[in-house]
């Protein structure tokens, strides 16, 4: 996005005092709005590494990163850059299935569990309906 955001991008970049949720359909600018989000929440001092910044896909979490990454570069915050990588920044499945490792006692469950695909779980099914 070439600096023409909507009102509501806009919004969703300037509030303050809230958490906020950016949803839109494919290729709206969601990415460049978070990445946005993040790189204001840096330039008023917050660390990088103090932010959950979660998303769907891990296509859209490398890319925020890299973003941001390249910002920082260029824009000299090489305090916040050594951060980056322990930042989370990452996918919603991804941080949810690190709280459940964590906490797996509490929950009764197996510390190993894994996060499977909806087409292997189709695929196991019928195996297992096969060999019934």
């Amino acid at each position: 996005m070439a600096n023409r955001w909507t009102d509501e991008q806009l919004q969703a970049i300037n509030v303050e005092g809230c958490n906020v949720i950016v949803s839109a359909g494919a290729g709206s600018g969601k990415t460049a709005v978070l990445t946005q989000r993040v790189l204001r929440k840096i330039k008023s001092n917050i660390p990088i590494n103090k932010l959950l910044i979660l998303t769907f896909t891990k296509a859209a979490a490398k890319e925020m990163k890299d973003r941001i990454r390249r910002t920082l570069k260029k824009e000299g915050f090489n305090e916040q850059l050594k951060l980056l990588d322990s930042a989370y920044i990452t996918t919603f499945d991804s941080f949810s299935l690190s709280v459940v490792k964590k906490y797996h006692i509490n929950l009764g469950i197996n510390k190993d569990i894994k996060v499977t695909d909806a087409a292997l779980i189709n695929i196991r099914k019928k195996n297992i309906r096969f060999h019934l």
